[in-house]
């Protein structure tokens, strides 16, 4: 029989689809946003302004918070079906799971090097229990979902309603901000990567801590562990039904949330306890706008049409960390100072059109690319450390 590095596993297209969409989301984001560098021209005509307003709440609207939640659903689910593909062929999964997540995080890392929004090294931090938890029965899974999604957010709005007191000044983040912001715009390669290596890395892990996506990205694995154990997605006929209630529930909680949020300080709340709460139900708004996407494309993937035109984005994602890894590499140099440094000169609107090119030509390069290789450069390169094995065929036979 041939060792697991040698064989390649079977692919679910409509997970690969859905996570080539979830890619190009985040890509669309982080161009909107000049990668973690919100600098944009000072001087505008009105309605250029009014139109790169409109873009960046229609980004902030449909992407922040969802992208990157749909892409940790779907990790979820790629974890099920690897430690599935190597159990049935005799492999241990806890230890070379662990290993796999450690070499994750150095590619993080050394990614977080050039763009210090990364969400490598976050993703193979929180993915360590996994490998210890894995096992517990369906109803533990879920009920452990149901507290790591947003439970600790509950009890920062509830001590900050109870006590305005402690909740931390924004003082010293906005203080952070601007020295991230100025070293962006007129720091060399050297300086920016430099403070991203230490400061820029450890305050951004801070950050998640601090805002409960640690905790919410775990609980989105358990989730997409769960559908993985399902199986459902490896038919989507079977899927219908299920998705098409997930539309309707989510659309529904997401109406009522958003009444919610603007009828907070009409409820009496006021100062940190107001904002609080108001992050709080942004949060719920978010899930409630993942289970509508993940539904809605589900429901869009049973079409014969829709479906030839979403597996466009199936080879996109197949090569998700090669593709995520380019768009730092490519984004950042275009935006920041040391580079062609168009932040001054392009606002979001035009932003979003840097964006959408980036992401057609990152569909059409791993749809070349995979015509002769049966893995993405770092994709194989990840595969082959986990096993210690370089004998896996990149090119194909």
């Amino acid at each position: 029989m041939p060792s697991v590095a040698t064989t390649p596993r079977a692919r679910i297209q409509l997970v690969d689809a859905l996570r080539g969409a979830a890619l190009a989301g985040i890509c669309l984001l982080h161009a909107i946003g000049h990668w973690s560098f919100a600098s944009y021209p000072a001087a505008q005509p009105g309605w250029q302004a009014t139109l790169d307003a409109r873009t960046r709440q229609l980004g902030l609207l449909l992407l922040e918070g969802k992208a990157y939640a749909v892409f940790a659903l779907l990790f979820g689910m790629s974890f099920f079906l690897i430690l599935d593909h190597w159990s049935s062929r005799g492999i241990r999964p806890t230890g070379r799971f662990a290993w796999r997540l450690a070499l994750l995080g150095v590619i993080g890392y050394v990614h977080g090097i050039v763009f210090r929004g990364d969400f490598l090294l976050p993703i193979a931090v929180v993915g360590l229990p996994l490998v210890l938890i894995h096992r517990l029965r369906n109803r533990a899974l879920v009920w452990l979902a149901v507290v790591l999604l947003q439970v600790p957010r509950v009890w920062e709005a509830v001590r900050a309603i109870r006590d305005p007191g402690s909740a931390p000044s924004a003082a010293q983040a906005v203080a952070e901000e601007q020295h991230i912001t100025d070293l962006c715009a007129h720091g060399s390669f050297g300086e920016v990567s430099a403070f991203n290596a230490g400061r820029g890395q450890a305050a951004r892990l801070s950050w998640l801590l601090e805002s409960g996506r640690f905790t919410q990205m775990l609980g989105l694995f358990l989730c997409g562990l769960l559908v993985g154990r399902s199986r459902r997605l490896e038919q989507p006929e079977r899927c219908a039904g299920p998705a098409r209630r997930a539309v309707l529930s989510g659309a529904l909680a997401f109406a009522a949330l958003y009444l919610a949020q603007h009828r907070l300080a009409a409820w009496g709340l006021s100062g940190p306890g107001l904002d609080r709460t108001y992050n709080l139900l942004m949060a719920y708004r978010n899930l409630a706008q993942v289970v509508v996407y993940v539904g809605g494309f589900v429901l869009l993937y049973n079409l014969a049409r829709a479906r030839r035109a979403l597996d466009v984005l199936a080879p996109y994602g197949r090569m998700s960390l090669t593709g995520y890894v380019t768009q730092g590499l490519v984004g950042v140099p275009l935006f920041y100072g040391y580079g062609l440094s168009l932040h001054d000169r392009l606002g979001p609107f035009a932003s979003a059109g840097v964006g959408i090119a980036l992401v057609a030509v990152q569909c059409a390069g791993a749809y070349l690319w995979l015509r002769r290789f049966n893995y993405g450069p770092l994709e194989w390169l990840w595969r082959c450390g986990t096993f210690l094995d370089f004998r896996s065929p990149l090119r194909r036979g």
